[in-house]
């Protein structure tokens, strides 16, 4: 022991850090949809959203269990300022198919926006959502030297 060195490590918390300002575990997408809006719209919309957020959750690491997201959901004319947003907080990807879980929260969000005021301009809405995963985070932080 006495002649081995060890390599200066980061701290974890360092580490962490670093990789969520990098991206890691982001996913972003986006709809752009044209003005006037309908209220069956916002239904097919919710059921984009939540399919989104199925697929990328299934394809999310999920290092020694570490299964944990979040989702932010925001709109607003190209170019202009949001005009709504929301976040469901931290879930297990198991909420995403719960009743009462987190499909029904994104589409009472969504149900919830007033369409007259969307539609005022006449310009299309630009709708976005972002997934972050705590897991991708932690493969990429706690459990890089594992590969």
């Amino acid at each position: 022991m006495l002649g081995s060195r060890r390599r200066p490590t980061t701290p974890l918390r360092d580490r962490i850090e670093a990789s969520i300002r990098e991206g890691v575990g982001l996913s972003k997408q986006e709809w752009l949809l044209a003005a006037p809006l309908r209220p069956g719209d916002m239904d097919t919309l919710a059921d984009a959203v939540i399919e989104w957020s199925r697929v990328r959750a299934g394809e999310m690491r999920r290092p020694h269990g570490i299964d944990q997201c979040a989702l932010a959901l925001a709109c607003a004319h190209p170019g202009g300022a949001p005009l709504a947003s929301t976040t469901f907080g931290v879930f297990r990807p198991i909420d995403l198919y719960a009743d009462g879980g987190i499909p029904e929260r994104v589409t009472a969000f969504l149900e919830g926006l007033s369409l007259p005021a969307l539609n005022e301009p006449g310009e299309p809405i630009r709708f976005a959502a972002a997934l972050f995963s705590w897991g991708d985070v932690a493969r990429a932080t706690l459990y890089a030297d594992d590969e």
